[in-house]
């Protein structure tokens, strides 16, 4: 049985994107979306590991919620520091895409679901990768153009290309959010260096 996590929002088009970009940072999830708390309390069959809950929508139903802090994440648009404040993880919808992948690295909802249930992950082994890819996806993950890459690493932007194909046909992914937690798991980049 996949994780479930549920985003409570009332704004489709957030839950579309937010859908989205989880689907694409974590494997193996089952994320449903909610316009309102009456439709998500009417779908209570299953374990989530995971919230997703509008600000207002938690606000409005704080003690639905307070017992599982560890396991919500609060949607804002802009930063929300009563949330923040109260111990809950506050996710900015507003941020660029790489610094909202950053941040749902850091929150790790699903990691702590699989140790608990077992299961491990399907990304592969860091062995596969060369040195010199390691370098490649390192740089990649940093937002470094070819070009840029090139430079630091002095190799030409063909090679650089060359590399970046290598590990995307390796990794079986083009998603820079995959590859973006196949780096961090596998310790080829900190994630504070993100």
């Amino acid at each position: 049985m996949n994780p479930c996590l549920a985003i409570i929002d009332p704004n489709t088009l957030s839950n579309i994107a937010l859908r989205s970009v989880l689907w694409d940072v974590y494997n193996n999830v089952e994320v449903y979306t909610y316009g309102d708390m009456d439709s998500f309390i009417r779908d209570s069959n299953r374990h989530f590991v995971h919230f997703f809950v509008n600000s207002d929508i938690l606000f409005k139903h704080i003690d639905e919620f307070e017992t599982l802090k560890n396991q919500t994440t609060v949607i804002s648009v802009g930063p929300d520091k009563k949330f923040s404040k109260a111990g809950f993880n506050v996710l900015d919808i507003s941020l660029p895409e790489d610094e909202l992948m950053s941040k749902l690295l850091r929150i790790q909802l699903v990691s702590r679901y699989e140790v608990q249930h077992g299961k491990t992950s399907r990304l592969k082994s860091s062995s596969e990768l060369s040195p010199r890819e390691k370098d490649v996806l390192r740089l990649m993950v940093k937002g470094m153009i070819n070009k840029e890459m090139a430079e630091t690493l002095g190799i030409s932007a063909t090679t650089v290309i060359f590399h970046r194909n290598n590990i995307c046909e390796k990794l079986q992914t083009r998603s820079i959010g995959k590859l973006t937690i196949f780096a961090v798991l596998s310790g080829i980049i900190d994630i504070n260096e993100i």
